[in-house]
């Protein structure tokens, strides 16, 4: 049975790896009062690229200049309207996050997806389509989108090649001068059969009940040197993941690199994509 993704970070240098969110996130109404305790908080620059992703995905445009961030300090969630959310959207200009997922990028997209939206539910089209995996999508996400689709126990079987993983890094031209040096590295599958699916996944371990799904392996300079400098990975218990009929599934990295080259490789599961050299400017 498919269960919620487990996220396993190894040596992370900087930035944010994306994390299950089992807890919600809210959009309320335009003159909604702000929960208690919320503070104002200049956000990062890293959010300017992470909104910009956000229009890209949803094919909404929005004023990022017009946004007000505020933070709950010291909280892993906060109560709001008798939830307990990990950020909220206030109305069309101001989004509220939990402190500690305020540099999640997931849980923010997710979070600035209501604000282009305008919209207070989570319709499947966007949070689990057009954007699924730019933005988080918890139990409660999925549940007023429908639920997530799960293939018949007899549905063909492919393997990770079959899904075609790759991966592309936005912005393509870092630099260190343009948001900080934030970096995304998006990594897909996607089914190609017109009817569902399941992909065969190789367990971690032999004996072990998890396997791993999407990651990301990174290397300092050019050509690579010998081992990874970053690896971040999630998996799932079992060995079978499912797709819908020419479904594509998204995870997302973010992070913040320094001046230099890099290398970069997206995978999935026992299916590793190219080396992609990178290059980011002062």
């Amino acid at each position: 049975m498919f269960g919620l993704p487990r996220v396993a970070t190894l040596w992370f240098m900087c930035g944010c790896a994306g994390v299950a969110v089992t807890s919600a996130m809210a959009c309320t109404e335009l003159m909604a009062p702000l929960p208690s305790g919320a503070v104002e908080w200049s956000a990062p620059a890293r959010f300017a690229l992470w909104w910009q992703m956000t229009e890209s995905c949803s094919g909404r445009r929005g004023d990022f200049r017009a946004i007000r961030w505020y933070v709950m300090p010291g909280a892993s969630s906060f109560d709001l309207d008798g939830r307990q959310v990990v950020g909220a959207a206030i109305g069309k200009n101001r989004i509220v996050l939990a402190d500690e997922h305020r540099l999640n990028g997931s849980v923010v997209r997710h979070e600035i997806l209501h604000t282009l939206l305008d919209v207070s539910g989570h319709p499947r089209a966007a949070f689990q389509v057009a954007c699924g995996g730019v933005v988080a999508c918890g139990s409660i996400c999925e549940a007023e989108g429908g639920g997530r689709p799960v293939p018949p126990t007899d549905a063909p079987v492919l393997a990770p090649r079959d899904v075609a993983p790759r991966f592309e890094i936005v912005p393509r031209q870092p630099a260190f001068s343009q948001d900080s040096g934030a970096v995304a590295v998006i990594v897909s599958i996607t089914n190609p059969l017109g009817t569902p699916a399941w992909v065969r996944l190789t367990p971690q371990e032999p004996g072990t009940p998890f396997s791993n799904t999407f990651g990301v392996i990174i290397d300092y300079g050019d050509p690579a040197p010998e081992g990874a400098a970053i690896q971040d990975y999630t998996y799932i218990e079992g060995t079978r993941f499912p797709l819908d009929a020419h479904e594509t599934r998204r995870w997302v990295w973010d992070g913040v690199f320094a001046a230099g080259s890099f290398g970069v490789r997206g995978w999935f599961n026992s299916d590793t994509a190219q080396r992609l050299s990178v290059n980011v400017s002062p």
